[in-house]
């Protein structure tokens, strides 16, 4: 149990890290020690344009070179922040790491990765809803990935409340983040294999709950799109659904008939609401989409995929340190300073 404010390092600043370094600096139990990267990639050139809120280390000799080349003030090595932090959260490029992860085992300090990584990584892949318990004081946890972090949260929700036997979720994939030119499909809709790893990786945290997903990767950014029904084991109406998603904090609620016709329409109104860059820690439920039909629910949810994981990742780090022994207790520290509420 930390008596202190948990000490966090960032691997890694590009979409995800400098999300979560924004995120665990509003936590009041724990501080930003670091952030590391190994270039001056735009999110990078933003941090040293901006005055370097958070001390800048490079991931290498030469990414030392190019970030002071940058204007950089670079206060160290990887190392030397890895020798400063309680936990690193990894959110580098896949593959790297996993390289990393040795340097964190020989520091003997924990680490949190992220959905890109391979399970075999962590010692627990984690969902607060799913296996919080599970994560308790381990080293190494991986989180899972952004449509997979919004599925639990919204079927495990109404397992809560109704009891879920299994679903079928259908991901409508958005083909890159907005700043990626280099991904594509540009004029294509891409189907892969079934089941997608998202179901398989749910069933791993949620073992009892049969799941199938199917994936379509098409040519849009803000956000990917699930179309979803789940069996439940007592009966409900159309309201009792309604009324369960409204009760989670990481569930918002839109309606077609407000003008939230499209994912563009929910990423502008967070634009509107002046959240930083638009993000919304939330998954969007469009009311109109829900229905049922004898036991079965049907609902769409969009999934912001650049700041979704957020919350999911601070919770990670509640576990790894046992600041918080419950689930309940970590989500509620988490949400409070996030402003879900």
């Amino acid at each position: 149990m930390a008596t202190h404010k948990v000490r966090v390092g960032i691997t890694g600043f590009g979409t995800i890290g400098e999300r979560i370094a924004d995120g665990v600096n509003e936590q009041a139990d724990m501080e930003i020690v670091g952030v590391c990267d190994a270039a001056p990639a735009i999110p990078v050139r933003a941090l040293i344009d901006s005055g370097q809120r958070y001390p800048l280390y490079a991931a290498n000799a030469e990414g030392k070179e190019k970030l002071e080349n940058a204007g950089a003030d670079v206060a160290g090595m990887h190392e030397d922040l890895i020798e400063k932090v309680d936990i690193m959260v990894d959110a580098a490029s896949p593959g790297i790491p996993a390289q990393n992860k040795s340097k964190y085992e020989s520091a003997g300090i924990k680490a949190i990765f992220e959905g890109g990584e391979s399970n075999e990584i962590a010692d627990v892949l984690f969902n607060t809803h799913a296996n919080y318990s599970e994560a308790l004081g381990k080293n190494f946890i991986k989180n899972l990935s952004c449509n997979t972090t919004g599925i639990c949260r919204t079927i495990l929700t109404l397992d809560n409340a109704f009891g879920v036997k299994e679903f079928t979720s259908l991901i409508v994939r958005r083909a890159a983040d907005p700043s990626e030119t280099h991904k594509g499909p540009i004029n294509a809709a891409m189907p892969a294999k079934v089941p997608s790893h998202q179901a398989e990786d749910f069933m791993i945290v949620k073992p009892e709950i049969s799941a199938v997903t199917v994936v379509v990767t098409v040519p849009i950014t803000h956000g990917h799109i699930n179309s979803t029904q789940a069996v439940i084991k007592e009966s409900a109406n159309r309201d009792d659904i309604l009324d369960a998603f409204s009760k989670e904090p990481r569930i918002k609620l839109f309606k077609l008939g407000d003008g939230f016709d499209s994912n563009s329409t929910i990423f502008d109104y967070n634009r509107d609401l002046l959240n930083p860059r638009g993000d919304m820690y939330e998954v969007p439920i469009w009311e109109e989409t829900v229905y049922v039909k004898e036991n079965v629910v049907y609902w769409v949810q969009m999934i912001p995929q650049e700041a979704i994981v957020i919350p999911e990742n601070i919770d990670a780090i509640r576990a790894a340190m046992q600041t918080h022994e419950s689930a309940e207790e970590a989500m509620r520290e988490t949400n409070r300073y996030l402003s879900m509420l």
